[in-house]
């Protein structure tokens, strides 16, 4: 009884079995009501009469419910139901209607000898025969509900994994590429200057902690991710020395904002990895905030002449991981020899 749902359909089935009352007995009371001129006294009667029949079939009504409740288990939709189970649950509802409404209606006539309704059998027959029949019917439209909400809470929550596991492997695309990457040139700088080896180790550690930790998260604020990318860009600078550089301007305000983890070394790493990275063309990335509480990342234009391989895969993940989290996207253009990415800032 302390399950949610079937609170609900306790809930339901009292309101339902109010409104069936009301509709089984309306006629009569509506013709009883018209064809006499009421003194005082009889009105008070006709009052009293109408609220005992209405209140005997309530009763009833909700007694059905719970019968049926353990007989055709509307909340449990694992169990196939078919016509049979109805014919008998009906059957089993027609009998109790019957014989509940005979005993409570006899108790009935004897509290108000000359307010029965009914004048005959037969319209007590139809009114029980009515009575089964409507509740079971607004059984069969519960589990139909039911099984509806059911199938659209599933239907969510796998749209949910789903998701996740996209963004999963969202994240996993771009951890490897990095850590790939970064090994790639302290093997280079090992042989070239140990020292500055050890150096560059010490940024590598951080760095790829901050890897290990932010793929745990879907979201990271934005001031955890410009002191990664600080790191980051030391890494870079170390092989590039000179020819690289890196400015930000970022508003106090909105350092508590969020972006998808590692969302900044992509754009870092896409503007090295496509452009050519000299002394003639040195290559500058700006990180800038907007007061449209967005991220824009943008860098000079100096197109290799021969590009690596797997050109745009980070920006396509990005760009998949923004709608993934809210049906956002990037924004991405070319303006004035500069390549700018601008990329939400997300609360």
């Amino acid at each position: 009884m302390t399950n949610p749902i079937t609170k609900k359909y306790i809930v339901l089935s009292m309101w339902l079995s109010i409104a069936i009352s009301i509709l089984v007995h309306f006629s009569s009371l509506f013709d009883e009501f018209v064809s006499h001129i009421f003194t005082s006294q009889m009105a008070f009667r006709f009052a009293g009469n109408a609220l005992s029949e209405i209140s005997i079939t309530f009763i009833i009504g909700f007694i059905l419910f719970w019968i049926n409740f353990y007989i055709l288990k509307p909340l449990q939709t694992s169990k196939k139901i078919n016509w049979i189970n109805y014919t008998s649950a009906f059957a089993v509802s027609f009998v109790v209607v019957i014989f509940s409404s005979h005993y409570l209606f006899a108790i009935k006539r004897s509290v108000l000898p000359k307010g029965d309704l009914y004048k005959n059998d037969d319209l007590f027959i139809t009114k029980d025969f009515f009575l089964a029949l409507v509740v079971i019917i607004c059984i069969y439209v519960i589990r139909l509900v039911f099984q509806n909400q059911k199938n659209r809470l599933e239907i969510q929550t796998l749209k949910i994994e789903n998701l996740q596991r996209q963004f999963d492997a969202l994240k996993n695309q771009v951890s490897p590429h990095f850590l790939f990457n970064s090994l790639s040139s302290l093997k280079t700088l090992i042989y070239e200057s140990p020292e500055v080896a050890q150096e560059y180790l010490n940024h590598l550690s951080l760095v790829l902690r901050y890897t290990l930790q932010a793929n745990e998260n879907r979201l990271v604020c934005l001031s955890d991710e410009l002191q990664f990318v600080e790191s980051y860009f030391f890494l870079i600078k170390l092989r590039f020395t000179k020819n690289i550089s890196m400015v930000q301007s970022i508003s106090n305000e909105l350092l508590g904002y969020k972006i998808p983890p590692l969302a900044l070394q992509i754009l870092m790493e896409n503007a090295v990895r496509h452009n050519e990275i000299s002394k003639r063309n040195p290559l500058e990335i700006s990180i800038a905030t907007t007061r449209n509480q967005t991220l824009v990342v943008s860098n000079t234009i100096n197109k290799k002449i021969a590009p690596e391989p797997g050109a745009g895969v980070g920006l396509a993940n990005l760009s998949n991981q923004y709608r993934i989290l809210g049906d956002q996207d990037i924004s991405i253009r070319k303006e004035d020899q500069k390549f700018i990415v601008e990329i939400p800032l997300l609360s």
